[in-house]
């Protein structure tokens, strides 16, 4: 989520290659609340405003560069990585929350990570956990026929963040923890809020003072750390040793002195994968109901399409590929809505973006949020479209028009995880209900860390026919 960093760089650049623009609040005091209240509106406003390369002035002597290209995003992320790195302000706020793991490491630590985490997102095995992730839809269904709402809305955010946070936590660590949905939610939010405010501030006040917003964080830190804790601990007093993730965790060891690993670390990878696999596909799901109960006719043809294909039958990974608007909604939903809305980068070395010469220790924003929406890759770029991502409809398009899940060697881990766990979801839940938009809301993106729905998000399910099964 991009957010101001602090540059030791003075507003000076390379004099050679072209020059970014100034956006024009570098001549007065900054953009910065701009940044803390409406991040999304502020780089959208900048690229229309400014185009592709934009130097954007934080608040006085504090500055980053906007790049919405995807031409220079290929170039931070791909071809040029190794002069990128992630910025030592973000390290420092995030893994306040979510401590060394994958997400906020670099280096050969999190090379050696990476290489510990990998096998449990190869295709091979993710195949076998279709069907946990069909059954934690499921038991969604089921709760919903129980109760019987009669035509009553439900919070559809809440809802999906439950589904999330089962299915992560039965896949990759085979405990069913969603009963504590609420708790969880909550602790996780407090954090995101307390990321986000350090993120955005030019004086960053010290985590051990005992503020009102230090103490409420603790405390939802405190909540975290334990509910991971006794994963940990529940499996190693189990004589039951599935293997998952967790167990390829518990058995790494050291190459060198064959120790295995370290309480802290072990509590800092399960909470990053907790984060990633519970927040950001609950919100990818939410935002892609929030855009079928907007379209009611793309909906019921996804419907037709999956009721085709597995007339009443539950769905397995092995539909997938013969449900593809199934999937193409879902990847639109993305294009609109990315859970991961920007991506914070800096410079190690002096480069050259396509022309643009950049310092080194510089501070880089790449949007997704804005690059999803470039009209010169994307047609009507407003307006759900699931069929931008059928057929041979993407092969002429830039790479790096759509990255929600990063890309280069720091693309996400789960991405294969997400795009199966979200068409089977959606095929589980339409197969059994129509699901209707509560008309007059006003559904906002949050931009607090992941990209969510700012309030409840009411939605009824209307009953389709027999249960499935």
């Amino acid at each position: 989520m991009p957010t101001i960093e602090d540059s030791t760089s003075s507003l000076q650049t390379p004099t050679v290659g072209k020059a970014f623009r100034d956006q024009r609040g570098m001549r007065f005091g900054g953009c910065l609340h701009q940044m803390r209240t409406d991040p999304l509106g502020l780089y959208t406003r900048t690229w229309r405003e400014y185009g592709d390369y934009v130097r954007l002035r934080i608040v006085p002597h504090i500055h980053c560069f906007v790049l919405t290209h995807p031409d220079a995003i290929e170039h931070v992320l791909l071809k040029g990585h190794k002069n990128y790195r992630k910025p030592d302000i973000f390290y420092k706020s995030v893994s306040l929350l979510i401590g060394n793991g994958l997400f906020t490491n670099e280096g050969e630590s999190w090379i050696h990570q990476r290489r510990l985490a990998q096998p449990a997102f190869h295709s091979q095995y993710l195949a076998q956990l279709g069907s946990v992730m069909v059954a934690g839809a499921q038991a969604f269904v089921r709760e919903q026929e129980q109760v019987g709402r009669g035509g009553q809305p439900i919070d559809m955010v809440d809802a999906m963040m439950q589904v999330g946070l089962r299915i992560a936590s039965t896949t990759l660590f085979s405990s069913d923890i969603s009963g504590d949905t609420d708790a969880i939610g909550r602790a996780f939010r407090t954090g995101f809020v307390h990321v986000s405010n350090r993120l955005n501030s030019s004086q960053m006040i010290p985590n051990w003072l005992p503020t009102p917003a230090n103490i409420k964080f603790a405390r939802a830190k405190r909540l975290l750390d334990r509910a991971v804790w006794e994963i940990i601990e529940a499996r190693r007093k189990s004589s039951d040793q599935p293997k998952d993730l967790l167990s390829m965790l518990l058995n790494a060891r050291d190459e060198n002195s064959g120790a295995e690993m370290p309480r802290q670390q072990l509590m800092d990878e399960v909470l990053t994968l907790l984060t990633a696999g519970h927040e950001t596909i609950g919100a990818a799901l939410s935002w892609t109901w929030y855009l079928l109960g907007l379209h009611p006719e793309i909906q019921e043809n996804v419907f037709d399409e999956i009721h085709a294909r597995l007339q009443g039958r539950s769905v397995s990974v092995d539909d997938l590929p013969h449900l593809p608007l199934t999937t193409a909604v879902f990847e639109e939903s993305l294009r609109l809505y990315p859970p991961g809305w920007g991506e914070l980068r800096q410079t190690i070395a002096a480069d050259e973006i396509n022309g643009y010469a950049i310092g080194s220790r510089e501070i880089i924003i790449l949007c997704q949020w804005v690059t999803h929406r470039h009209p010169d890759f994307w047609d009507e770029p407003d307006k759900f479209k699931p069929e931008r991502f059928l057929g041979t409809a993407a092969e002429n398009r830039h790479r790096f028009a759509y990255f929600p899940f990063g890309g280069g060697p720091r693309i996400c881990i789960g991405m294969q995880f997400a795009m199966m766990e979200g068409p089977l979801v959606l095929a589980t839940i339409l197969q059994r209900f129509r699901v209707e938009l509560v008309a007059g809301q006003n559904v906002v993106p949050d931009a607090t860390f992941t990209l969510r729905p700012r309030h409840a998000m009411k939605m009824v399910l209307h009953p389709r026919g027999a249960t499935v099964s």
